[in-house]
């Protein structure tokens, strides 16, 4: 067929009439487009077919995708840890806790713990020397052999670096009193002596701040002791060491708080080259040290704040932490257990380990990690004690993972029982699939509804059209081969031979659309109404859980053989859809079913398109012959046009030889 700018010209070899009619004054055109769409019109019924056909392969696709679906259920209901695996509650959470072990088998029951111990991290804590007190003289700077604690504030071994408010003074309220202070100028013992004498004036004449052996306590013997108000600059309460200090006041009677710590020691965030080293009593060297074998490198410009987070980056395998409150360093090893953090090694050139005060000869204080421990009772009245590195104990109780979560002596119950939670999820997951798989079936091959008329009634006449796969007894027979596999007999014991015995049953019955009577209407108005059937469409009903649970409990190895055995529903299902699908059911033990080299569905689809080809071939011949219908026409009447025209010029020729014009002629003519 060849197209024109305005409309369809059928034909292929001549070309259109470019002025139709312009002798004869006939359309040619449109008469031979009338008449060759007469020569296509079986086209449409046959492109009909074509789109037909196409629809049933799109549904056999989506068939074929929910069967698979179906298969991939089939192989989850395969998996052996289903059946073997088992859960505990335990009565002391806070002692033990348990879970099941996928593919290993327990003893259900009721276990007596009598004791259990949690294992612990080897540690190492730092000397509590290895910072200077605030009383201790400075070294080096400006006020090197002068006592920390009469030198400016900022140049001290304070612990935490001391700051003044953004005012350029800071501000401490105690008992209600503001005392300011600056700590670039003034020393610690010159702000205790300020508060001691601010507060006296003002509420308190018995108030005293003393810094005793490094510490600092504020004391009353007469009224309660207040820290603190929100317009205070600065953080000299932490200085002290006094924001987690615990307040002790009697009412009226007085009041005392004690500082945590020496107001001195390390910094953990001053570099260890500043002008007193940090506060460390053994200025830290650059180079590396070692823990467990691994290499830690260490700048002068570093802070131990900067080390430590180097630390736990590493792989030593400790966790490395600093203590606000006692000023001291601890590593805890990774694992647990008595398992020894190794310090140090030949080629180290960092001092590190020893200035922070954690090794031996430094002071440091090592905790060896203990095993953790369960006893357990035996039923003839005996103990069983199990020991591990770990917190997770294997090898206690078949088929459990007990983890002990804390210490007690006093006994607890752990009630041990198989956990059918992933095999019902697992079952209900494959009636899921196999309904949709089978409802899909059903759908497209359900037959047309029509409304039946009475002559006269007055009724419309109504219909639904069937599936797009209607008479397709090959597909209505996938349905039939399905209900009876999972309606049939399975398993090989006698207890428990088919699925409707553990809680597994085909519909009874399910609804269909039917046509109402004649002189009647559904109330949304339509000739339709939903129709009850009795019998099976092949769908399953929901699993009874209750029903399951009953047969599992009551034999469990029969209602296994009946899910995974010989011949069981993963088996018999699995292998026909192989050969349904063309796609293998890959169980736990295998394969299932012989792949076939052309699948059921598959030839199916095949069957449809040989159809299909064939119709494209009949629709391309009617179109040729149609074109070469119009292409007759065309060369036909264009000589009918061309015969016209050579008789009008002879008509002209001889007027004018005679005389007369064709139209005088034919007045005459007429008269």
């Amino acid at each position: 067929m060849s197209t024109s700018n305005s409309a369809s010209v059928y034909g292929t070899n001549v070309p259109p009439i470019t002025f139709p009619g312009i002798v004869s004054g006939i359309d040619w055109d449109s008469v031979i487009d009338k008449l060759t769409q007469l020569q296509l019109a079986p086209e449409g019924q046959l492109n009909a077919q074509i789109a037909t056909l196409n629809n049933a392969n799109t549904a056999l696709i989506q068939i074929n995708n929910l069967l698979t679906s179906v298969q991939n259920a089939l192989a989850d209901l395969s998996n052996p840890d289903l059946f073997t695996t088992y859960e505990a509650e335990s009565s002391d959470l806070n002692a033990l806790t348990a879970s099941g072990i996928p593919g290993v088998s327990s003893a259900p029951g009721l276990y007596t713990i009598e004791s259990t111990q949690a294992a612990t991290n080897t540690s190492i804590l730092s000397s509590l020397s290895a910072g200077h007190s605030i009383t201790d003289d400075l070294t080096s700077g400006p006020y090197a052999g002068q006592a920390s604690d009469t030198v400016p504030l900022i140049d001290s071994y304070a612990r935490v670096t001391p700051t003044d408010g953004t005012n350029g003074e800071g501000e401490v309220t105690v008992d209600g009193v503001q005392i300011a202070y600056n700590v670039n100028t003034q020393s610690l013992d010159t702000i205790l002596n300020n508060i001691t004498t601010e507060v006296r004036a003002g509420a308190d004449a018995q108030f005293l701040a003393t810094l005793v052996n490094g510490v600092v306590q504020f004391s009353s013997t007469d009224e309660s002791i207040s820290l603190g108000s929100s317009s205070d600059q600065g953080n000299l309460l932490n200085v002290l060491q006094l924001s987690s200090a615990q307040l002790i006041n009697s009412g009226g009677s007085g009041g005392s708080i004690t500082g945590t710590a020496n107001v001195g020691g390390i910094n953990p965030y001053e570099s260890f080259d500043s002008s007193n080293s940090a506060g460390f009593v053994k200025p830290v060297t650059a180079g590396t040290f070692t823990i467990n074998g691994v290499k830690i490198t260490v700048s002068a410009d570093e802070s131990l704040n900067d080390v430590i987070n180097a630390i736990n980056s590493s792989t030593a395998g400790v966790t490395a932490s600093y203590n606000t409150i006692t000023g001291q360093v601890e590593l805890v090893n990774a694992n647990s257990g008595p398992q020894s953090i190794i310090l140090s090694a030949s080629g180290d050139t960092s001092n590190f380990l020893s200035a922070v005060g954690l090794t031996t000869t430094s002071g440091a204080t090592t905790t060896v990690g203990q095993q953790s421990v369960v006893k357990i009772l035996n039923a003839d009245g005996t103990t069983s004690t199990y020991y591990n590195d770990s917190n997770t104990v294997t090898n206690a109780i078949p088929g459990l993972s007990l983890s002990i979560t804390g210490n007690t002596t006093t006994p607890f119950t752990l009630n041990v029982s198989q956990n059918t939670a992933l095999l019902v999820s697992a079952l209900q997951g494959f009636v899921s699939t196999y309904n949709a798989a089978v409802n899909e079936i059903n759908s497209d091959t359900a037959p047309p509804v029509v409304q039946a008329i009475q002559p006269g009634s007055g009724a419309i006449a109504q219909s639904i059209p069937g599936g797009v796969l209607y008479g397709n007894s090959d597909a209505q027979s996938i349905v039939q081969e399905l209900e009876n596999i999972v309606g049939g007999f399975l398993g090989s014991g006698t207890t428990y031979n088919s699925l409707s015995q553990i809680g597994l049953q085909l519909d009874s019955s399910f609804d269909t659309i039917a046509p109402t009577s004649v002189d009647s209407q559904t109330p949304d108005g339509s000739l339709y109404q939903t129709q009850t059937i009795q019998g099976t469409d092949g769908q399953l009903q929901p699993l009874s859980v209750s029903a399951f649970l009953a047969a599992y409990q009551a034999d469990p190895n029969a209602v296994q053989n009946l899910i995974v055995g010989a011949n069981s529903l993963t088996t018999q299902l699995g292998s026909y859809l192989t050969s349904v699908t063309g796609n293998p059911t890959l169980l736990n033990s295998g394969t299932v079913g012989n792949i076939p080299s052309v699948s059921l569905i598959q030839n199916y689809e095949n069957s449809n398109d040989d159809t299909i080809t064939n119709l494209q071939q009949q629709v391309q011949q009617i179109t040729d012959a149609a074109n070469q219908y119009a292409d007759t026409l065309r060369s036909e009447y264009t000589g009918d046009e061309a015969t016209i025209a050579g008789l009008q010029a002879e008509q002209q020729e001889l007027a004018a030889v005679f005389g007369f014009s064709t139209s005088s002629t034919s007045s005459s003519s007429s008269s």
